[in-house]
């Protein structure tokens, strides 16, 4: 179970704290940003979208590239396929997560691990736009011409020992969730950018079946 929870805190990344993004200012108007992403985020039932993910590594001139299908369904479902260069399959439905790459298949019940409540909980709420409601996390707002931000750092220290920042860039006109930007405690750090994304397209239950 340690290992299959150390593959999913790698494969997803982990997060870096910094000051306010360049070309970004505070939100100025929290209470209606909030409300807006509320009704919009309601609204949304299903997500579907490529993924293209690159992942900067400190020690490595060369960044690390990767493809696949993201899925989303609510309340609580997740579907993340790494598809090329390699098959990694992410799968997160209530309080089980499975994980399955070319040799193995392994399971983890959420409930046994507060960390991986918080990975679970935080991927969930980046897509459907509760964020402000996570008591793991504090949140700070930005907005640019064109975007977005929220900026997401640890609020409990174990947390802190994992963790130091995500990063949710949304486009402005219809708030929806474009980049993960996620850095590790070391400068290590990983993009994951959504293209071609389609709410509420009926979606197989099979996407997120444990087996």
């Amino acid at each position: 179970m340690r290992r299959s929870l150390l593959s999913v805190l790698i494969i997803i990344g982990s997060l870096a704290v910094q000051a306010q993004p360049k070309g970004f200012e505070a939100v100025k108007n929290i209470s209606s940003f909030q409300q807006a992403l509320s009704a919009n985020n309601a609204a949304i039932k299903t997500i579907s979208s490529d993924f293209v993910q690159t992942k900067s590594l400190a020690l490595l001139s060369d960044k690390i590239k990767s493809k696949g299908k993201f899925f989303f369904q609510k309340e609580d479902k997740v579907r993340i396929e790494y598809t090329s260069p390699f098959s990694y399959l992410l799968v997160m439905n209530g309080g089980q997560v499975m994980v399955k790459d070319e040799q193995k298949t392994s399971k983890i019940n959420t409930k046994n691990s507060k960390a991986m409540q918080s990975v679970n909980r935080i991927m969930i709420d980046c897509m459907r736009g509760t964020v402000f409601q996570n008591p793991d996390f504090k949140v700070a707002a930005y907005e640019s011409n064109g975007a977005y931000l929220l900026s997401l750092v640890p609020a409990n220290e174990a947390m802190k020992r994992m963790f130091k920042q995500i990063d949710v860039f949304m486009n402005r006109k219809n708030l929806e969730v474009n980049r993960l930007t996620m850095t590790e405690t070391g400068g290590d750090y990983t993009d994951m950018d959504f293209v071609n994304t389609v709410h509420n397209a009926a979606l197989n239950e099979s996407l997120f079946k444990i087996k």
